[in-house]
């Protein structure tokens, strides 16, 4: 009996070999979403560290909703006199604020948010490579290795990074609501892009760079215009967002209109342009190859052109840049991965004209470049052959390397998560790849100092100022570090040099007038303790130490008044004794009424 119909086309079909089914759609997101997370749990138990101190515990202004206007007004850190204060950043501090009415001094809850963050950012991503690479294995590929890439270890385990992680997210959802309206989608998707826009500018400064990603979309997306064309379609569509960027540099000069910046960048124009190739490719090379990392590096302002310093980066870019350019123009989703690597990197690196030299380069400035280089490995991988074996639908050799990168990124990732686990540790490991760097030195020592152990701050602050004798954090350091031991000669030299390079501060004041003190250079403590008072008013222990030179001098009077503004400031056991034993010796030195 011959079977006919449908038992011949079953039959038919039960003979063909069954190809396996491609994995479902939700699979790459959930696994880059675990990894993102399962990665830095071990972060979780870290506490403050970095700047952390000075920019959440210490810093008044994002413990308080009354500060809240000052926020769209003023600069970053304006409660810190020796800040940057160029930098314009209401919404982190909202979202500083925000998480320390949630959690307080427990960076148990810090840490937890900033992983799901993270985690927000993976998933955003994976969106991005979706509509930019036109391929869901890639963008999965990409997904995978963003959340595990080693170079995102600074943005993440560190609280005060978590500004990278929320810069990042608001910069990806422009360009995805911009993409949607671009397909299609309602005005609505553009007012959301603009509004996106809007609020990573107030996240972080890095955002103004994004009407040239947009123009590179809109340029990417005309490929049958003619060139004049597509310049003109492509300016329009980036008008929009120029105009925030415009009415943004107005608001943010008026914020900082009075910010006092520190003097730190005394590179000449022409060293400072020289350096520019090794900056750039130091960012590219950590993209590629992160090792070793650390909070800083020996990178800094050339003052001689050599071939390691200058030539070396110069050909190694060239020849980079040579290579994507091929890439590039054979293939469209290159030429916009491309784009997310460099056009990020625009704002760090033109940055240095105001950093300081033991500063120019941190990992954290790589979170969003981070996105093109995963892309790129992601599109590479597609390319290699793909076999007859499946997983899951998965070409097996292809998931197989993404296994083997994935492995060696997570095991770096862990292994460069552990040194944010204290300060001490931190430093030790910055001052291992950067032995030179006054910053990372004078950051150790003030570790070292903390610990009780000022002999060796000593001499790693002795480095620092060697290394750079015009960084003012080191020279104030070795001063307290100094007075601290009671070498109050020596403290005040590289204090009276601290106090030249940033006179409105009042810390090097302060710490000076204690060496003055100590030394008994009476009249001189009481200068440098008056001064300030006046640049700072409300600081503790001013008024006590103005009071104890006051008293030394034999001005009782004076010297009560100095105790009794410390308690007003600072109620202290020290302060009300002093201001209990002035008032006795005042009243036994009146004279008695017959």
């Amino acid at each position: 009996m011959v079977a006919t119909g449908k038992g011949q086309d079953f039959q038919h079909k039960a003979m063909q070999p069954q190809r396996p089914a491609a994995p479902p759609i939700y699979f790459f997101r959930v696994l880059a979403i675990s990894l993102a997370i399962a990665i830095y749990v071990v972060a979780v138990g870290f506490p403050f560290v970095f700047e952390d101190l000075p920019h959440i515990l210490q810093n008044p202004r994002v413990h308080s909703w009354s500060y809240f206007p000052h926020y769209f007004t003023e600069s970053l850190w304006s409660h810190l006199g020796a800040a940057p204060n160029s930098y314009y950043r209401p919404l982190f501090l909202t979202w500083l604020l925000c998480c320390f009415k949630l959690f307080g001094a427990d960076a148990i809850g810090w840490h937890v948010v900033g992983l799901f963050l993270h985690a927000g950012v993976t998933y955003l991503v994976y969106r991005l490579a979706m509509r930019s690479l036109k391929d869901r294995l890639a963008a999965g590929f990409a997904a995978v290795i963003f959340a595990l890439h080693p170079i995102h270890v600074e943005s993440v385990a560190w609280i005060s990074g978590q500004n990278e992680t929320l810069f990042a997210g608001y910069f990806l959802a422009a360009i995805l609501c911009y993409l949607h309206w671009k397909e299609g989608g309602a005005r609505s998707w553009r007012t959301a892009s603009l509004v996106c826009f809007a609020l990573g500018l107030l996240m972080e400064e890095t955002a103004i760079v994004l009407p040239v990603m947009v123009l590179l979309y809109a340029w990417s997306e005309e490929v049958g215009n003619r060139p004049l064309e597509r310049t003109r379609t492509a300016l329009l569509e980036a008008v929009p967002y120029l105009a925030v960027a415009a009415v943004y540099l107005c608001v943010h000069a008026f914020a900082t209109r009075n910010a006092v910046l520190v003097k730190a960048n005394w590179a000449s124009p022409a060293s400072i342009v020289l350096t520019l190739p090794s900056v750039l490719w130091f960012y590219v090379e950590k993209l590629l190859y992160p090792w070793p990392m650390a909070a800083y590096y020996p990178l800094t302002f050339i003052a001689r052109v050599q071939m390691w310093n200058f030539w070396r980066p110069l050909c190694a870019l060239l020849l980079t840049a040579g290579v994507l350019w091929v890439w590039a123009k054979r293939d469209r989703r290159a030429a916009l991965a491309c784009g997310w690597v460099f056009v990020p990197l625009l704002a760090p690196v033109l940055a240095i004209v105001r950093f300081a030299p033991n500063d120019l380069v941190h990992d954290r400035y790589l979170y969003v470049p981070s996105i093109g280089i995963s892309m790129l490995a992601a599109l590479a991988l597609r390319k290699l052959p793909a076999g007859e074996g499946r997983v899951l639908g998965i070409p097996a050799f292809q998931l197989g390397v993404l296994a083997l990168v994935g492995f060696v990124m997570g095991v770096a990732t862990v292994k460069q998560t552990k040194y944010w686990s204290s300060d001490l540790a931190l430093y030790s490991r910055a001052v291992e790849v950067a032995p030179h760097n006054a910053l990372a030195l004078s950051q150790l020592a003030s570790q070292l100092s903390r610990l009780g152990e000022n002999e060796q701050a000593v001499s790693y602050l002795e480095r620092a100022v060697e290394a750079n004798p015009h960084n003012y954090r080191s020279l104030l350091l070795l001063g307290v570090a100094e007075t601290n031991l009671g070498n109050y000669d020596r403290a005040i030299p590289p204090l009276l040099r601290a106090r030249m390079l940033h006179p409105n501060g009042g810390m090097a004041d302060f710490v000076l007038g204690r060496a003055e003190l100590g030394a008994n250079r009476l009249s001189d403590a009481e200068l440098s303790l008056r001064r300030a008072i006046e640049l700072v008013p409300e600081k503790p222990r001013q008024h006590y130490l103005l009071g104890l030179a006051l008293e030394r001098q034999g001005r009782l009077q004076e010297a009560r008044q100095e105790f009794l503004d410390e308690t007003k400031i600072a109620p202290s056991a020290e302060a009300q004794s002093k201001l209990e034993e002035i008032d006795s010796r005042l009243s036994r030195s009146a004279p008695t009424r017959r």
